[in-house]
């Protein structure tokens, strides 16, 4: 029969037995912890995450519109008279042949002394560009539109009270002060030349800065160009020219032609009719020829041309120019093919948007005639 231990020396057993097994369970469950925390941290120091480059943000940068130079010139520059001193003792030089440079500094469009910037083309229209393409030589234009208020709200314009505000505008000595209550573009315009063929009146508003769209109605608008002409060689000239509905040009104080639409020249000005009127067609009407007026030799004078449009639809402003004493070729109707007016080269993409609708013999684009001042 097998002996019996005591309750206490087993009891005491148990309790040996028991404490290391849950000793030993502890220490593996924090050796497993450890090692998955060390495990991690490894891991996320080999697998760091990548940094990728942000590129900033583009820099808004306001654009400046260039404002052209004004240059003061004297009408007259002579030099000091100079003492002539004669050497005895300088010995005869042989003769040294020196290169002909008379034709440098003739300027990058051909004949204006080289002041000419190179302007972005992309942005001409036949209304002229936002920066200047020849300086001291480009007229500059400012937009009025007066279907609306300075504030941009409707004014109470009609098709008579247009012509009566640009027949103040002339009797005023076209002075802009009369479209002062209208709106009028902080855009302006350079341009060397005035010769507009056939368009949608819509575009001339738009090539000033102003959205074509319902918001904006295309009427009752015009232009004021302001410029200088010279002729080194002076010279009697006259303008001949066409404008629907506005075509008014001023010479150094004197209204020289209304090419303005039918009855309207009469409405802008009291304008006397000359024998030349309504004889020929420029675009879609007859011209009209301006009076004779006299250049001095190399003396700038002012000029100011007015166009505009009254009730939208199309729009052109023809400009063209007679030397007295040149002959011209005649075209079908027996008018003479006279020079587009201009004070530099038309640039090519210009000349180019002009010939799209001008009918063949109607203005010569390529005359070498230019009345630039510098």
């Amino acid at each position: 029969m097998p002996k019996l231990k005591p309750k206490s020396e087993k009891k005491i057993k148990k309790t040996g037995k028991g404490t290391p097994s849950a000793l030993l369970i502890s220490i593996a469950v924090h050796a497993v912890i450890l090692l998955l925390a060390g495990g991690l941290v490894v891991f996320s120091a080999i697998k760091k995450k990548e940094k990728k480059f942000v590129p900033p943000p583009p820099v808004d940068r306001p654009k400046m519109d260039l404002k052209k130079p004004r240059v003061k010139v004297k009408k007259e520059s002579r030099p000091r008279a100079t003492t002539r001193i004669a050497s005895k003792s300088v010995a005869s030089m042989p003769d040294i042949q020196l290169p002909d440079i008379s034709s440098a500094g003739s300027g990058l469009s051909g004949g204006v002394s080289g002041y000419e910037l190179v302007p972005d083309v992309s942005a001409m229209s036949v209304f002229g560009g936002s920066s200047s393409v020849a300086v001291g030589n480009d007229f500059e234009g400012t937009f009025y539109s007066l279907r609306y208020d300075r504030r941009g709200q409707k004014a109470n314009m009609d098709d008579p009270e247009f012509r009566r505000t640009i027949r103040r505008f002339v009797e005023m000595n076209w002075n802009p002060f009369v479209f002062a209550p209208y709106y009028r573009s902080p855009q302006k315009l350079y341009t060397t030349q005035i010769f507009i063929p056939t368009i949608s009146s819509e575009f001339a508003p738009s090539y000033f800065g102003i959205p074509s769209g319902p918001d904006f109605d295309p009427v009752f608008w015009c232009v004021h160009y302001k410029g200088k002409i010279m002729r080194k060689e002076g010279g009697r000239f006259r303008f001949w020219g066409f404008g629907d509905d506005v075509l008014l040009v001023r010479v150094n104080g004197e209204l020289v032609l209304n090419a303005s639409w039918g009855n309207d020249r009469h409405e802008f000005s009291d304008w006397e009719r000359q024998d030349e009127d309504y004889k020929y067609f420029m675009g879609h009407a007859q011209a009209a020829a301006g009076q004779w007026f006299e250049l001095e030799p190399g003396v700038p004078v002012e000029m100011e041309v007015l166009v505009g449009e009254i009730p939208g639809g199309f729009f052109c402003a023809y400009l063209v120019i007679e030397d007295e004493s040149v002959d011209y070729a005649e075209n079908r109707q027996g008018m003479p093919i006279l020079p587009v007016f201009k004070t530099a080269e038309i640039p090519d993409r210009v000349k180019d948007k002009i010939k799209y609708t001008l009918i063949d013999g109607e203005a010569d684009l390529d005359s070498e005639l230019m009345f630039n001042v510098y």
